[in-house]
């Protein structure tokens, strides 16, 4: 039997990163992954999704091209090579993931672990083979799956989850999108720039509705525009198949007939693992942690997914790093410097067109918190940059306690949102106040300077803004 110090079931986002933190601590460690390095991210959602969004980016673009003095007339998209350089991308950043575990000598093993035995002071993994190994501490990182519709299961041809609808080589001439939160929005975003009908139907009132009330609202108009249908309140009910495709029996007593479905109603942990002599603490199928992201077994911890504390993969590789770090005071005896991470303040990107940034507290959140709270916002088309690049949908909305100063929220759609939000986590994330950014410089000109007059805005004083 092969032992090692820290064993890590998972080689996600959450994993994998562990991992390689974890050897530069020079700290034993082994990763059990069934598939390949890099988990559902990098394989089959957030890095080829953002490959099929570039691609629907600059199609769009082209399509303005005129609006640029750019007279360019036929174009078209040949999927075929778009799925190749999808599948292209993911394969050099898992190779290189895979170059960076082989060079460091740091031990995969590509066999799903079924069991955990608690062994006196040691654990003993069993895998799938039969084959055991035995480790002192644990990293449970066993992510998530897409969930399925009682009524209506993957078949993988024709209702599809979001793994599969990233196998697909050929477009679909039309497409229902049953689910209108964050994966759901981004696909029925892309597939609706390459030319597929595509119609969104959701249960609640409005889409992404995780978000702030005015970004979820500004989305539908835009993806409405787009010629996205968009049916709220709408729940599928039933469904046939037949040979061009599935008719389906929608709550408002309609039928609609599409080629394929995607069904994106949400994601549920993976937690099949087996544990002998001991019992793992769940809630609602999620494993429960502390601040620290320890399990109630000793020597145990649980990071991303299969934790449901906020499913995205830098959620994952931050726990992960986290989990890294006690570790090394563990074992290495190194100094503490652990702290609670503070989920509301991890950033939350959607990839639609136009984009969504946020962090930290929605509007309606920040008033059930602090009563009164300070609103700055300031518009896309008053700013110098976003009429140079010939985007100027949307807005940044910032969010601050009244009384204090101190900035609780933000919330952006528009160009670059997924990239502005990090201005939004740093300032946020320091507790800094409308008054601590008075004394920041923001270059002139970029989009980044809506964010510094929404700010601004709160008190009055953004210069920019009628």
């Amino acid at each position: 039997m092969r032992h090692y110090k820290t064993a890590i079931i998972g080689g996600g986002p959450g994993g994998y990163v562990t991992g390689l933190r974890l050897k530069r601590y020079n700290i034993e460690t082994v990763v059990f992954e069934k598939e390949r390095l890099g988990g559902v991210c990098l394989n089959w959602g957030c890095i080829p999704t953002k490959a099929l969004v570039k691609v629907a980016e600059l199609y769009n673009e082209i399509k303005e091209s005129e609006s640029y003095g750019l007279a360019i007339h036929d174009f078209h998209i040949d999927y075929s090579r778009v799925f190749e350089r999808k599948n292209g991308i993911v394969e050099k950043l898992v190779s290189g993931i895979e170059q960076l575990y082989e060079k460091q000598q740091i031990p995969v093993i590509k066999k799903e672990v079924v069991s955990v035995e608690k062994r006196n002071d040691l654990y003993i993994l069993t895998t799938e083979d039969q084959e055991q190994f035995s480790a002192e501490y644990i990293i449970l990182a066993t992510g998530s799956k897409p969930k399925e519709l009682r009524f209506m299961p993957f078949d993988y041809q024709k209702i599809l989850s979001s793994t599969d609808i990233l196998k697909i080589d050929s477009l679909p001439k039309s497409l229902a999108v049953i689910g209108g939160g964050v994966i759901g929005c981004e696909f029925a975003s892309i597939f609706n720039s390459f030319g597929v009908d595509v119609t969104i139907i959701e249960f609640l009132p409005q889409l992404v509705p995780a978000e702030d009330d005015e970004i979820s609202k500004r989305l539908a108009v835009s993806l409405k525009k787009s010629g996205i249908k968009v049916l709220t309140k709408t729940a599928v009910e039933g469904f046939e198949s037949n040979p061009n495709g599935l008719i389906l029996k929608l709550s408002n007593g309609k039928e609609l007939e599409v080629e394929k479905a995607l069904v994106s109603v949400g994601r549920e942990a993976v937690t099949g693992l087996e544990f002998k002599g001991c019992e793992l603490k769940m809630d609602r199928g999620a494993i429960v942690i502390d601040d620290e992201m320890k399990t109630n077994l000793e020597n145990v911890w649980a990071i991303g997914d299969n934790t449901a504390k906020l499913m995205l993969a830098h959620t994952a590789s931050k726990q992960g790093l986290m989990v890294a770090d006690q570790l090394n005071v563990l074992i290495n005896n190194e100094q503490d410097h652990s702290f609670a991470l503070d989920y509301t303040n991890i950033p939350r990107c959607t990839f639609t067109h136009p984009e969504i940034g946020s962090v930290g507290l929605t509007e309606t959140q920040a008033i059930d918190i602090y009563g009164e709270v300070g609103i700055g916002k300031f518009p896309f088309s008053a700013s110098g940059k976003a009429m140079a690049i010939g985007d100027t949908f949307g807005f940044v909305k910032t969010i601050a306690d009244k009384k204090t100063g101190k900035l609780v929220g933000m919330h952006i759609i528009g160009p670059n949102a997924t990239e502005m939000i990090a201005q939004g986590a740093i300032l946020i994330g320091r507790d800094s106040t409308v008054k601590d950014v008075e004394r920041i410089v923001f270059a002139h000109p970029t989009l980044g300077e809506s964010v510094m007059e929404s700010i601004e805005d709160i008190e009055g004083l953004s210069v920019h803004k009628l």
